[in-house]
């Protein structure tokens, strides 16, 4: 009974691990919202590997692709990348909120 269980949860973790996106991908993501919202000069080397971290753990690969290509603000605004709002507002100074997106 223990090894059907353990093998259930490894299934299950294999399977959400499936989503995940790329750190390759997260940064791409993220340097195309700070361009596409002007503060690429703002942020660090330090802070947008801190945020690449927060991107792989909480987006999904489709978000982080949507993120690459958009060309614009209200392209962003289509992408599943932010629970914490739209961007273009105040407080969208940084991409520092757009990397904690929800995973489908």
């Amino acid at each position: 009974m223990t090894s059907r269980i353990a093998a259930a949860f490894a299934l299950v973790v294999t399977l959400a691990a499936c989503d995940k996106p790329s750190a390759d991908d997260c940064e791409k993501a993220l340097r195309n919202m700070q361009q596409i919202l002007g503060t690429d000069n703002l942020n660090t080397t330090a802070g947008i590997q801190s945020e690449v971290r927060r991107c792989r753990s909480g987006s999904s690969r489709e978000a982080v692709a949507c993120a690459i290509k958009a060309t614009s603000i209200d392209d962003l605004n289509k992408c599943d990348f932010e629970k914490n709002g739209k961007h273009g507002g105040i407080g969208s100074a940084t991409a520092g909120s757009a990397g904690s997106g929800s995973a489908k």
